[in-house]
């Protein structure tokens, strides 16, 4: 039940306050309806196609612009263009004058009337307006198919076309329904019937948009219907695409419910590649094998942590039974030797637990204290320190050391590798024999290079890959007798590796072994 409510709140199917999860009332537990309950491939389709809608919009909407601009713009070139054609072919009292005398022309009704009827058309009608919008001529053609009986101009054409002093003006207008491109420009004054100069006159061109209100008409239903189309399409491609980019994400899914389960044996095994997809799985991969690794290094070191320990609780419960039963019989040797027993038993449990608990220190922390050290001067300590030991032991200590040789570590850590060694090659050196220590900086690499060597019986082939391995022990007898706990290797490796460094070791039986620390070097401190 825990872990499938753990499994909710991961997926974010179930949201909690945080105040009152802290006092553990159930009722707190709230479903909400939350984006993380919809696949993501729909949601990437919605989008996809959310983008594909808005641009098609957006592109339709200036195609849209743009040609009623053009077609606009066009029907107003076309009427200036006939009106300049039909000025000039215009004669004024007999003689050609193209509306340009040095005065305005004065014209009868009459003229203008059969001015105007020689510049409509089909979809254009012509008048001849005053500034208040009378018409006081107008066309009245067999072909034409509007006769507008007033004009079609909005109100306060005439202040407008003055104060633009450019001699014409033309604008869209929406009269009786329908949008209409007039043109009008001055022309002259009207002569009456008593031969007199009557008020000032325009020429009106109206020119109907229907043809181009259906054309844009046609055009917004055609742009409405694709982006609709446009956005289905999308959601449908958006899903294909996505479904094909997102399996390896679907699979990784599934493979991680499955290790959740308890297989960890399940992997990706994503094809190789560059992308953040590929990039994904090889991690997770390696990370599941990490976790396998840890979770399988835990089963092995509980189980031989319960082995070890068993040996010496089963050797104190005999002794301590042997006690209790009196089979010492009174015996003072007797007790001292099953005493003894128990102490070095004791003593074996004591060095057992204490290096685990460096070791799951080791493992659980990070060191946070490194400083720079000269590698030389700390390996003259040791050699300091052991050298009393290797007298005892009837062995010499040797010391190499070719210049100061800086590294950033935890001193006290590194001493502990570095003692450890020292002991390791002291405990199976034969008597007259020396263990050589050296610290050099290697040429080749660039790294500090700390070596033990000693010239006791060597490791065997085949448990040299596995001595760094933790309660790992070659010659079982031996460790016993030496009150090796199989734990000290891979407590200098777990020490070494969190430095940054690598340790190994050479040996063939016979030869003695060569352990080697490498580490990255520094420059000296100022």
């Amino acid at each position: 039940m825990a872990w499938n409510l753990l499994a909710k709140l991961s997926n974010g199917r179930w949201t909690m306050d945080d105040r009152r999860l802290k006092n553990h009332r159930p009722s707190s537990i709230v479903r909400r309806p939350s984006i993380w309950s919809v696949p993501v491939g729909l949601q990437l389709s919605v989008i996809y196609a959310a983008l594909l809608a808005l641009t098609l919009a957006l592109l339709g909407a200036f195609l849209y612009i743009w040609l009623n601009g053009f077609l606009v713009n066009n029907t107003a070139d076309r009427l200036t263009r006939g009106r300049d054609l039909a000025l000039a072919q215009q004669t004024h009292r007999g003689g050609p004058h193209g509306f340009e005398p040095p005065g305005p022309p004065i014209l009868s009704i009459a003229d203008y009337t059969n001015f105007t009827r020689g510049l409509s058309g089909t979809d254009v009608a012509v008048t001849v307006v005053d500034a208040q919008g009378v018409v006081m001529a107008s066309a009245q053609s067999a072909v034409s198919e509007i006769a507008p009986h007033a004009s079609v101009l909005p109100t306060g054409w005439a202040d407008t076309l003055m104060a633009r002093k450019q001699g014409q003006w033309w604008v869209v207008s929406d009269k009786g329904g329908k949008r209409w491109v007039a043109l009008v420009t001055p022309i002259g004054r009207i002569l009456t019937q008593d031969d007199t100069q009557g008020p000032q006159v325009f020429l009106e061109q109206a020119a109907s948009l229907d043809t181009a209100d259906a054309v844009l008409n046609n055009m917004r239903l055609l742009l409405v219907l694709g982006t609709i189309v446009g956005a289905i399409l999308g959601v449908i491609a958006g899903l294909a695409l996505t479904r094909t980019v997102l399996r390896p994400l679907d699979k990784m899914v599934r493979t991680a419910e499955a290790i959740a389960d308890g297989d960890l044996a399940r992997r990706v095994q994503m094809p190789e590649g560059r992308n953040e997809i590929a990039r994904l799985g090889a991690t997770f991969d390696h990370m599941v094998n990490r976790l396998a690794a840890a979770l399988e290094a835990q089963r092995r070191f509980v189980a031989d942590a319960s082995h070890e320990l068993r040996t010496p609780l089963t050797s104190l419960q005999g002794l301590s039974e042997m006690l209790l039963m009196g089979a010492d019989r009174g015996d003072s040797s007797t007790v001292q030797r099953t005493v003894r027993g128990m102490h070095n038993e004791l003593g074996r449990m004591g060095r057992l637990v204490n290096d685990m608990l460096t070791l799951s220190r080791v493992d659980s922390t990070a060191p946070t204290s490194f400083v720079t050290i000269d590698a030389s001067r700390l390996l003259a300590e040791i050699a300091e320190q052991m050298a009393p030991v290797a007298e005892a032991r009837g062995l010499r200590l040797d010391l190499r050391c070719y210049g100061p040789v800086c590294v950033q570590a935890e001193p006290d850590r590194l001493k502990q590798v570095v003692l450890n060694l020292v002991d390791n090659a002291l405990r199976y050196s034969p008597q007259g024999s020396a263990v050589q220590m050296s610290v050099a900086l290697d040429p080749t690499t660039g790294q500090a290079r700390i070596e033990v060597q000693d010239t006791g019986p060597g490791i065997a082939p085949e448990d040299l890959p596995h001595i760094f391995d933790r309660f790992y022990r070659g010659d079982l007898s031996r460790a016993r007798a030496t009150g090796n706990t199989g734990l000290g290797l891979a407590i200098a490796r777990a020490i070494v590796e969190t430095h940054g460094g690598a340790i190994e070791a050479h040996s063939s039986p016979g030869e003695g072994a060569l352990f080697r620390v490498t580490l990255p070097a520094v420059s000296p401190p100022d």
